[in-house]
C-alpha cells in the first residue's frame, strides 16, 4: 500500500480529495489518526477525527456541510487519480 507506513496513532495527517494543480482550488481533510485499520468496506485506510476541512480553497468551519469533528476515512491508496502527495504527515 502506498501510503500505509506515511503515520501513526497519534499523528496529524492531511489528505486531499483532488490532486491540487493551478486553475484548481485546494480540496483536503486534516485530522489526527485515530487507527490504521482495515474498514467493514474491506480496504486498509487512516480513520481520523477531521480538524480542518477546506473545499475548493475554503475553510470550512464545523457545521452542517463540514467533515470538522466527524470520523473519516482516508484510503492508503486508490486505484484512480493516486499520486505521489495525496497524503502528508503533518506532525514529522
Amino acid at each position: 500500500m502506498k501510503f500505509s507506513n506515511i503515520a501513526k496513532v497519534g499523528q496529524t495527517i492531511r489528505a486531499y480529495d483532488f490532486k491540487p494543480m493551478i486553475g484548481r482550488e485546494d480540496c483536503f481533510v486534516e485530522g489526527v489518526v485515530e487507527q490504521v485499520r482495515n474498514t467493514e468496506q474491506g480496504y486498509m485506510a487512516y480513520k481520523i477525527t477531521c480538524t480542518k476541512d477546506v473545499f475548493s480553497g475554503e475553510n470550512q468551519p464545523k457545521g452542517k456541510h463540514s467533515r470538522v469533528g466527524k470520523i473519516v476515512f482516508v484510503p492508503h491508496e486508490v486505484s484512480f487519480m493516486e499520486y505521489d502527495a495525496r497524503i502528508m504527515n503533518l506532525s514529522a
